[in-house]
């Protein structure tokens, strides 16, 4: 972590501005009334407006630099976003786990890697409000569902037109034959998750079927066109 040669790259303007906030901010309501944790982020987010620390450094290049421990690094980041979200909507942020971090496993689990705690605190709200259970026993920055709650998940961000576009495109693709968007959705994501461990009838297959998200973005823009030439590899 260089400061200084941070701090050389912004003009005197830049600095004035910073230093101000840090000031006034850690003056307010009373010099010195701040509680340490409160200190610690005021110091956390002046670092990173002055571009010494990455808007959307790692958690292990913060665990380095600052020399913390992930719990640490991982309550800086949440407490500093939760209060002003920095980059896109959380909405777009999770649609990107799903579909650049995200992966099948036994055949059962659909698996997020997500790091950025307050995008994985949005994710399991979105979780509960469709009603499925998730598991991050085995390490915090991973997030498991059930492939039959994905179903559930996918249904909340699409609104009726778009879903009606995704049956139709999934029915042309697989020939299914569900009527409601989950059911169908369940069905639909069980053969991928099939096909991705590696078995489709019986026959071991190479793997090499593409990333999911090549699936699922077709069905998160409801693009009926897409899902069904992308899908039909999956039903041939």
């Amino acid at each position: 972590m260089d400061i200084e040669r941070a701090l050389d790259r912004l003009d005197e303007g830049a600095l004035r501005g910073l230093l101000g906030r840090l000031l006034s901010d850690y003056a307010a309501p009373a010099f010195g009334a701040l509680p340490k944790r409160e200190v610690d982020l005021l110091v956390f987010r002046t670092l990173r407006e002055a571009g010494v620390i990455g808007q959307g450094a790692p958690l292990y290049q913060l665990m380095a630099d600052l020399r913390i421990s992930r719990a640490k690094a991982r309550n800086l980041v949440f407490d500093l976003e939760i209060r002003q979200p920095i980059g896109g909507g959380l909405d777009d942020q999770v649609r990107a786990v799903i579909l650049n971090d995200s992966y099948f496993k036994d055949f059962n689990w659909f698996v997020l890697e997500v790091e950025n705690p307050v995008v994985q605190a949005h994710l399991r709200e979105i979780c509960r409000r469709a009603r499925v259970v998730t598991d991050a026993s085995f390490n915090p920055g991973i997030v498991r569902l059930p492939v039959s709650g994905l179903a559930n998940v996918l249904e909340e961000f699409l609104d009726p037109d778009q879903q009606a576009e995704v049956k139709q495109g999934l029915y042309r693709a697989g020939k299914l034959e569900d009527k409601s968007f989950r059911g169908l959705m369940k069905r639909a994501l069980a053969d991928l998750a099939q096909r991705f461990a590696g078995k489709v009838a019986g026959e071991l297959m190479d793997g090499a079927v593409g990333a999911v998200g090549e699936f699922l973005e077709p069905i998160l823009s409801g693009d009926q066109e897409a899902i069904t030439d992308i899908w039909s590899g999956i039903y041939s």
